[in-house]
């Protein structure tokens, strides 16, 4: 959905629900004050909030379920997890504070420097294509609802009461909590207490993980639907595209080559777009048909680049042609050195590519081009594997691959979208992001992030025997967190800074 048209409708449905919050309680106060009891739904000015005790039974079911072993393995888990969450403590820090102090003069166009592992703070519109702001809203609900899952599951193991679950949307961004017994969960031991603390963490972790191994073996779970890296299927063209039209690409083409490279992936076919600017391919065209269709004009050299030029500048459907040597070093006699010709005939009279002169029928010629001009010639073929026109493209790759969308998943069934698969394929890698940033800032001793609290456990049940006062331990953990904290905001402002002030500046 377009980003302009995804605010605006939801600013619209935030609009409504909060005129009809107003109307309803003023008019039918006491049957719509009971529906929203009921619902445990609270409307606010471009805020929703749900809260509901539903799931409290379903989950005492869950963490009660199953025989010792199957406990065991739970309590197992959750071990592994107060592990894991200390581990990713230093990780977090040390991102923020190379996020803080590298200099962030890179280059946002080139890849990322390999000697400056720095912590990416994700925002739509800025490192983030605002297009897909639905997969961001949808990833975030996922793992806040898998984290406090985490949280939940835990604190039933422990016998700690859980009284209630919550999701709160601040217009798009959602923030969901778990409320459980504090009475209960601070007279937890230590190492119980952490479980509970550390298990949403554990959970994203874990999550990310499922996440991953869904990704890497996508190819497997949607062979049934889907063949995998055979070819790449059109799904979009762009309206700026310049292979649209009758002769151009079409969605659904299925291509199979660019200039004989054969493509079968994503990452073959950036190759094989590549390739056209690096390797100039040659052409096996017979000597009748140069001759019947030579168009050369006085040979002569472009005042620029220094390109030579055997056609009229002004007919963009020409180019000039130089006949390739054989192998032996010759040329033959019938033709010239340089013939000018129409690109679209030539290319639908080709026989074979050639590389080295050589040819089983007719004579090899290579068209001279600029170097960031190229001739791609896409084969395709449609849904039941019949061949289609052959469409040609002069210009730079470039202008292909920023315009026309792939997807390496072809359909096996007429009623399927290649597209389909891309989606659940994005969104994944989404949530692996997701997960593994959200475990990492959860981490982090930050006011309002399990790290707080978990900071405070540590503080209170190993420095009991040496700070004897309660309010001393509190001052230590107060600290610690507002460190943790400050470095968290200082990250925050850094990427302001880069990505909003200092361009307005």
């Amino acid at each position: 959905m377009d980003p302009v048209v995804f605010f605006v409708v939801l600013s619209s449905f935030y609009g409504i629900l909060y005129f009809f919050d107003r109307f309803f309680k003023s008019c039918m106060h006491y049957p719509y004050d009971a529906f929203l009891k009921n619902t445990g739904v609270t409307v606010n000015f471009m805020s929703l909030h749900w809260h509901t005790s539903a799931f409290n039974r379903t989950l005492l079911r869950w963490g009660s379920a199953g025989n010792g072993c199957t406990r065991r393995v739970m309590l197992t888990s959750f071990n592994a997890g107060v592990l894991v969450t200390f581990s990713l403590l230093p990780i977090g820090l040390i991102l923020l504070i190379v996020t803080i102090f590298s200099s962030g003069e890179a280059d946002g166009s080139g890849p990322a420097s390999p000697s400056g592992v720095q912590l990416e703070i994700l925002l739509p519109g800025v490192n983030l294509p605002l297009e897909e702001i639905g997969y961001y809203i949808t990833t975030l609900v996922l793992c806040l609802v898998v984290h406090e899952m985490g949280h939940a599951l835990a604190a039933v193991m422990e016998d700690v009461p859980v009284t209630g679950f919550g999701i709160k949307f601040f217009f798009c961004l959602p923030v969901a909590y778990t409320e459980l017994s504090n009475d209960h969960l601070n007279g937890l031991r230590w190492f119980r207490k952490l479980r509970v603390l550390c298990a949403g963490i554990w959970h994203n972790f874990v999550f990310a993980g499922v996440c991953y191994l869904l990704i890497s073996t996508v190819g497997i779970t949607m062979s049934p639907l889907y063949a995998y890296n055979e070819h790449v299927v059109v799904t979009e063209l762009t309206r700026k595209s310049p292979l649209r039209g009758e002769r151009g690409l079409q969605v659904d083409d299925q291509i199979t080559q660019v200039n004989g490279c054969a493509v079968k992936s994503e990452e073959t076919w950036m190759a094989c777009m590549q390739n056209t600017l690096k390797l100039k391919p040659g052409y096996c065209v017979s000597a009748d048909f140069v001759q019947l269709n030579d168009e050369s004009s006085a040979i002569s050299h472009h005042s620029i680049d220094g390109q030579l030029q055997c056609c009229d500048e002004l007919n963009p459907n020409v180019s000039c042609f130089e006949v390739v040597e054989d192998a032996n070093g010759d040329v033959p006699v019938e033709l010239p050195q340089h013939v000018c010709l129409n690109v679209r005939r030539t290319l639908e009279e080709v026989t074979e590519h050639c590389s080295s002169g050589v040819c089983s029928e007719g004579f090899c010629l290579r068209p001279l081009m600029r170097n960031i001009t190229a001739i791609m010639t896409f084969k395709r073929q449609n849904f039941n594997g019949e061949k289609l026109p052959p469409v040609i493209y002069v210009g730079h790759p470039w202008d292909v691959t920023r315009t026309v969308g792939i997807s390496p998943f072809v359909p096996r069934h007429s009623f399927l979208k290649a597209a389909w698969p891309d989606a659940w394929l994005l969104l994944l890698k989404y949530n692996v992001v997701f997960s593994v940033g959200l475990a990492l800032i959860n981490a982090i001793p930050c006011f309002g992030f399990d790290g707080a609290h978990i900071t405070s456990t540590v503080i209170h049940s190993f420095l009991v025997g040496r700070v004897d006062q309660h309010a001393k331990r509190d001052l230590i953990s107060v600290i610690i967190t507002s460190v943790g904290t400050l470095l968290f905001g200082l990250a925050l402002l850094k990427v302001a800074w880069l990505s909003f002030l200092r361009p307005l500046l």
